[in-house]
């Protein structure tokens, strides 16, 4: 019992980390290559593969993801469901739920997340955060009274994937700062992005678009391969905690989706996406 609830514990925290980090990589680098179209979009989830003493023995679920243009400010949010079953048969089903708001000036920034499996909160983390020149500070109703401090220079999500942005089109292939992503305790990285080479309109088709009319209407769009490498802020090792990569489009939608955390990974499925009216701001 103890190890399938370190097992479930490994997964859904790394999984929260990268997922809660990832919608704004999506929208934000798309801002600045064309028109950002707000839109919900629903992932399938599946497992990769399963290394070395990984307890993972099977992996399935669905990530809805939600971005909106809040005016003053960015809205995210996602709700991932996912069954994870161990090596000795035993299954849980993890939900997590997490959502933001990032002021357009980068220096306010709330953040709620909360991770249920098998029915029983296992962790929750809510909180607000307030940047400066000097760095910043965390203040959390959850963990009741907890605070954190941000060194110098650490962006919140939206803010960093703007500068990504900025070096991406000025031609730089590579990019690295300290984001705080609102997901944990351990969600301060070090965050290294890698760009390839833009992929035409009509090149490479998405999987599924045959069937589907919403993915189908993605052909006629640009799209670049990103990939997102995450260590923990000072840390020396050569191997990031997790990966990233996916397929983004010049509207903000990503194409499927890569998770790496080293003894495990999984693969997200872009299986529908639907695009709402702006708002009236």
């Amino acid at each position: 019992r103890r190890k399938a609830s370190l097992m479930t514990k490994r997964s859904g925290r790394t999984a929260a980390g990268a997922l809660g980090s990832l919608a704004s990589a999506i929208i934000a680098f798309a801002a600045g290559a064309a028109d950002l179209r707000p839109h919900s979009a629903l992932y399938e989830l599946d497992l990769a593969a399963a290394r070395g003493d990984s307890e993972i023995a099977a992996l399935s679920g669905s990530m809805a993801l939600e971005w909106a243009d809040a005016c003053d400010g960015w809205t995210v949010s996602q709700n991932i469901r996912m069954a994870i079953t161990n090596r000795d048969g035993a299954s849980f089903e993890n939900v997590i739920r997490f959502s933001s708001f990032e002021n357009r000036a980068g220096d306010r920034f709330r953040f709620s997340m909360k991770w249920t499996a098998a029915g029983e909160t296992v962790e929750e983390f809510v909180g607000r955060a307030e940047n400066g020149p000097d760095g910043g500070d965390v203040a959390l109703t959850a963990p009741e009274g907890e605070s954190l401090h941000l060194p110098a220079g650490t962006l919140f999500p939206t803010t960093h994937l703007f500068r990504l942005v900025d070096a991406a089109a000025g031609g730089e292939r590579r990019f690295a700062r300290a984001v705080f992503a609102g997901t944990g305790r351990d969600s301060l990285h070090e965050v290294v992005a890698f760009f390839g080479r833009e992929i035409a309109a009509g090149e490479r088709p998405l999987p599924r678009a045959a069937d589907r009319p919403a993915l189908r209407e993605l052909a006629g769009l640009r799209s670049w391969p990103v990939s997102l490498a995450y260590y923990p802020v000072g840390s020396r090792e050569p191997r990031p905690d997790f990966e990233v990569a996916y397929r983004l489009l010049e509207n903000g939608v990503a194409g499927d989706l890569s998770l790496d955390y080293g003894d495990f990974a999984m693969n997200a499925a872009l299986v529908e996406v639907e695009f709402p009216p702006p708002p009236a701001c």
